[in-house]
């Protein structure tokens, strides 16, 4: 977990309080040729101003926040396919209400 905090504090500037769980591991292949990669997604609670991540402009270019009701944004300018944020979102909410789809 030492990593993930430290991924997640140069990632945002927020500081990791707890992992609630491990949401799952995820194989891709990247299309700069980079050959297969393999992604572990967390739940966590950080601390830190949510409003104003610190982010590494040179690996970002946005970030926003999606509820429920925002999900269908997350698959615009995705080819069919291409969902892997929105799918992994709509798990998390859907785990957090309880299994029960988030609406």
């Amino acid at each position: 977990m030492v990593a993930l905090a430290r991924e997640v504090e140069e990632e945002t500037g927020w500081h990791l309080r707890r992992v609630r769980r491990l949401l799952g591991v995820t194989s891709w292949t990247g299309d700069d040729g980079g050959g297969l990669r393999h992604e572990a997604d967390y739940l966590v609670e950080v601390d830190g101003d949510l409003d104003r991540p610190a982010l590494e402009w040179t690996k970002h270019s946005a970030y926003d926040w999606f509820g429920p009701a925002d999900l269908h944004l997350l698959k615009e300018n995705c080819p069919p396919g291409q969902f892997m944020v929105h799918d992994l979102i709509t798990r998390v909410l859907s785990a957090w209400h309880g299994g029960q789809p988030a609406t």
